[in-house]
């Protein structure tokens, strides 16, 4: 979300317990050991028996977990949403997948390898791979052409993320854009033989084909499916992978059970998966299901005294804190706000300004890169995570770039966090001294906030008629970490910046679909509907900056929708363009242009460049990532696959293979014991 594309949101990091899981799930081996049989654990059914098993969702096997879910397609070679692609990504397996370690290994395909100039990559299918029904029925086997068919559909269908290989792959921009022919695209398959033509060397190519828009599809049941195929209902789609859905019943609960005809069945320990729906009011609620035993983890929000004590009397010596993750989150301000109520509900106002001119000084601040400076500088990401962390524990998920500081590094040993922060303080100058390592409220500061505030009024000038400005923010009502996340962030910016800046946050009742609908620009193009929002999110799809940098593409970018601007291909009006201009994003798009094309250090440096440019133009202002949960866990540690990007990265519901439980909760201990072979592995 790319992890997909990845869109996530803060909220479900702050609500939800799956934050733990970000280091429960890391580990296992290239070759997973085999898990002895539990006590009492069913053999294996006999074929053709399924129907008559009675499951067993409460025995040994079973992960159970709560989870505000809105999964809105299951179409998954479209879908850019983590919402969405926590759960498919079980249901689907791609040409490779990940071990314990991140590092890639067969799924789909047995052998894979480039040419020379890594321009063209060749996979091998296995043949032992089939496609499954929702009743579990063998369909057919999964071959060479289902991936060809996959990238078709995701090019017929106008995929979420068809940017991610719209300009790598030969042709297929040109077909997806009605200029070219898909004979022209630089996919073949012959017998069992997969071949991608790329335009230029792409020498991380394999790891993007775990992700989902790579993944293969059947061409005669896409066909007999039609316009339904990956609608919500377990029937469909087709599976490959783990698992199979067996029910979603919105708003209530999603089960699914292990792939009977899975290839590598034996190591799939998890057999089912049962996740009940919370809308987020009782912040105590996953805890004490953990205590009750209904739920298999559980985070221990610091912020909640009673849940503290309870679990020091109940857990004194399970208690251990997760892995940070590659998701960083951030806040971004709608660029071109045009609707000021729901676009799927007319009667819900979005705003709390009262006139015409009120709209238009908000426009115009916004466009100033002073005034995002200084909302930004306002921002503490302390206390805002301080409301589901605790004070002590605030700092542990903060993060300040896009890119993870450490994410990747120059032959010499730089890591491409500390070239950003080297660029930043030429680019702007008051930010000299700045820290951008993870741990630390790097870009809160109130004093600069005001120097910034105080600069942009200058600037704009007679162009905002009356300060403060005001800016409307979303608020998901139903949840309470949210509400209080959100009232800490605005009495950090207020008491800052008061007169400069009034925010308005809009309480938006009902389930999180309502609350999305706000910021999510649709399809269509119909603008959202807010002013700021600290909630943006994104997960690597691959091992390389521009899985992240790719976000504010000028043309395609994933989040341009997040901040009111269409993709190229929903129609870039002239004033959209215009104000991609004015926010410098033109400028960002020539560096890119460049990184794309540079291999080694040099593509390290050009990447670097744009972010801190994305930084200091006040594009984005990062603020947290997901794990450091403190949290008390029956699965065993470091026996889930593992991954910074693709299939193995979901963490909110996470990729199950490999994943082993056990009866009593564990040990800190042994979770440490774990961790410390686990990092010796790396």
């Amino acid at each position: 979300m790319i992890k997909s594309r990845k869109l996530l949101a803060a909220l479900m990091a702050a609500t939800m317990c799956a934050g733990l899981l970000a280091g429960c799930g890391g580990g296992g081996s290239t070759t997973p050991a085999e898990k002895p049989a539990a006590e009492g654990e069913q053999a294996p059914a006999e074929e053709g028996a399924a129907e008559a098993e009675v499951v067993d969702y409460n025995g040994p096997d079973t992960y159970s977990m709560i989870d505000n879910f809105d999964v809105t397609t299951l179409d998954y070679v479209y879908n850019n949403k983590s919402s969405n692609g926590d759960y498919t990504s079980n249901f689907i397996e791609g040409l490779l997948t990940q071990d314990s370690h991140g590092n890639l290994m067969a799924g789909m395909a047995t052998e894979w390898a480039p040419n020379e100039d890594a321009s063209e990559w060749t996979f091998t299918i296995r043949d032992d791979a089939v496609w499954s029904t929702s009743q579990g029925e063998e369909y057919d086997y999964v071959t060479a052409e289902d991936f060809v068919t996959g990238l078709k559909h995701a090019a017929d269908s106008k995929s979420e993320t068809l940017g991610l290989v719209a300009d790598l792959i030969v042709g297929l921009r040109e077909y997806s854009e009605g200029t070219g022919t898909w004979e022209d695209v630089g996919i073949k398959a012959d017998g069992n033989t997969l071949t991608y033509t790329l335009t230029g060397p792409c020498g991380y190519f394999d790891g993007m084909t775990t992700y989902s828009i790579l993944y293969p599809i059947n061409a005669e049941f896409l066909e007999s499916k039609g316009s339904d195929f990956g609608a919500v209902t377990p029937d469909s789609i087709l599976y490959n992978g783990c698992y199979i859905l067996s029910s979603l019943v919105p708003s209530q609960e999603v089960r699914f059970d292990a792939n009977p005809n899975y290839y590598d069945a034996d190591h799939v320990y998890v057999k089912h998966v049962v996740v009940t729906y919370t809308n987020g009011e009782d912040p105590a609620q996953n805890f004490n299901m953990f205590v009750n035993g209904e739920v298999t983890s559980t985070a221990i929000n610091s912020s909640l005294p009673d849940v503290v004590a309870k679990a020091n009397e109940l857990y004194p010596d399970n208690q251990y804190k997760s892995l940070t993750t590659s998701t960083s989150f951030w806040g971004a301000f709608n660029w071109d706000r045009r609707a000021y109520a729901l676009y799927n509900d007319p009667s819900v106002s979005t705003t709390s300004k009262t006139t015409d001119a009120q709209k238009a000084d908000t426009k115009a601040a916004i466009l100033n890169a002073n005034f995002r400076r200084a909302v930004y500088a306002a921002y503490s990401a302390h206390a805002v995570e301080a409301i589901s962390m605790g004070e002590e524990r605030a700092d542990d998920v903060l993060r300040n770039t896009l890119v993870p500081y450490t994410f990747t590094s120059t032959s010499d040993g730089r890591t491409y966090g500390s070239i950003v922060q080297k660029k930043v303080e030429e680019l702007v100058p008051e930010y000299a001294g700045i820290d951008l390592n993870d741990g630390q409220d790097a870009w809160y500061n109130p004093e600069l906030a005001k120097t910034f505030a105080e600069k942009a009024k200058e600037e704009l000038g007679d162009s905002v008629s009356e300060w403060p400005v005001h800016l409307d923010v979303p608020v998901y009502a139903s949840s309470e970490n949210q509400k209080n996340m959100q009232l800490a962030m605005q009495k950090s910016i207020e008491d800052a910046i008061g007169d400069y800046v009034k925010v308005d946050l809009q309480f938006l009742e009902g389930d999180s679909s309502v609350y999305y609908s706000a910021f999510y620009n649709q399809p269509d193009g119909v603008s959202n509907s807010i002013d700021l929002v600290f909630g943006a999110g994104w997960g690597p799809d691959y091992g390389d900056p521009l899985t992240y940098i790719h976000c504010f593409d000028i043309h395609d970018g994933d989040m341009l929708n997040y901040s009111g601007i269409n993709y190229e291909s929903q129609g870039q009006d002239d004033e959209q363009k215009e104000v991609l201009k004015t926010l410098g994003l033109e400028d960002i798009q020539a560096v890119v242009d460049k990184a794309v094309l540079a291999v080694g250090d040099e593509r390290i440096e050009l990447f670097a460049e744009a972010e801190a440019m994305l930084l200091t133009q006040g594009i984005l202002r990062p603020y947290s990532t997901s794990g450091a949960t403190l949290g008390v866990s029956k699965v065993v540690p470091f026996t889930a696959a593992y991954g910074m990007y693709g299939q193995a990265s979901y963490n909110r519901v996470p990729y199950f293979k490999y994943m082993q439980l056990q009866d009593e909760p564990v040990l800190a201990a042994d979770y440490e014991a774990a961790k410390e072979a686990w990092l010796a592995g790396n």
